[in-house]
């Protein structure tokens, strides 16, 4: 069995050196090939070259599989990895036992498995976890980030006076410390009245920034069709230097089409665009 298998991963090898070798072989037929359904598409062709007689079975798209899933060890890494460069001071022990207690993924092609890490307890610990998240997003993405001047966490003077900012919708004090994991649908709720006609405890909080630090490739595909923008309806933010009323707007992650940016900005809590989801934790 394994000279069999040797044999077929060598001479796999030997065809895709001649493939990519080959002088009419550029760059951008690697990323045609490499794009969505790209595979199917080359496979097919080249069947339809070498053995033109035969019927081919149309290859149909797994509407379940998730192309921008990672393994759960490139997951286990990013997390160890912003542990040490942000000085989370997680345990060890409690990364270890994430890598021990794995769920399994239901599927679904927007359907991830992701982290819920919050720290400290109460007012303070909603601010510390929006800060460390949001300054981890801040280095994933360098130049390509930006965020809102009035996206704020704690409390922030306003005319003299100190006024809270952020909020979850469940009450700060929900908030305690954890590492877990958390199962994120994140197409729902994209046909709606507003976010307040959808959010509620299920939805995402700082569940949210985690999963941007994580899978920084869905953020950079964001184009508001099939790869929605998101809001984490489980936030309410106080941006007393507007108009409003206190609390009206929700924090969001969105991407800048023309420089490929990534925002972390806010909206109004009646938003009604299907280009952002309100997505929800899954038990």
């Amino acid at each position: 069995m394994t000279r069999l298998l040797d044999d077929v991963f060598s001479k796999g090898f030997e065809t895709l050196r001649l493939l990519i070798s080959h002088s009419d072989f550029t760059v951008k037929l690697g990323d045609a090939i490499r794009a969505k359904g790209g595979v199917d598409r080359a496979l097919c062709a080249l069947h339809q070259e070498f053995f033109p007689t035969e019927v081919i079975a149309p290859v149909q798209p797994d509407v379940d599989k998730n192309p921008y899933e990672l393994p759960v060890e490139v997951k286990l890494a990013a997390l160890r990895r912003a542990n040490d460069e942000g000085g989370w001071g997680i345990p060890i022990e409690n990364i270890n036992y994430l890598a021990e207690t794995v769920p399994a993924l239901p599927k679904g092609r927007f359907v991830f498995l992701s982290f819920r890490i919050r720290f400290g307890e109460g007012d303070e610990g909603v601010a510390l976890t929006f800060e460390r998240h949001a300054k981890r997003i801040k280095e994933v993405f360098g130049e390509k980030f930006w965020r809102w001047d009035y996206l704020l966490s704690g409390k922030h003077p306003h005319k003299g006076k100190p006024v809270e900012r952020l909020r979850l919708l469940l009450g700060n004090h929900t908030h305690k410390p954890t590492v877990e994991w958390c199962v994120i649908d994140l197409d729902a709720n994209r046909q709606r009245e507003s976010i307040m006609a959808v959010r509620g405890p299920q939805s995402l909080a700082d569940e949210l920034f985690v999963f941007t630090w994580l899978f920084p490739d869905y953020i950079r595909s964001i184009n508001y069709e099939e790869n929605p923008a998101i809001f984490a309806a489980g936030y309410e933010l106080n941006v007393p230097e507007s108009v409003d009323e206190p609390w009206q707007r929700v924090p969001c992650v969105d991407r800048n089409l023309d420089d490929g940016t990534t925002y972390l900005d806010a909206y109004w809590r009646s938003d009604d665009y299907s280009g952002y989801s309100v997505p929800l934790l899954r038990e």
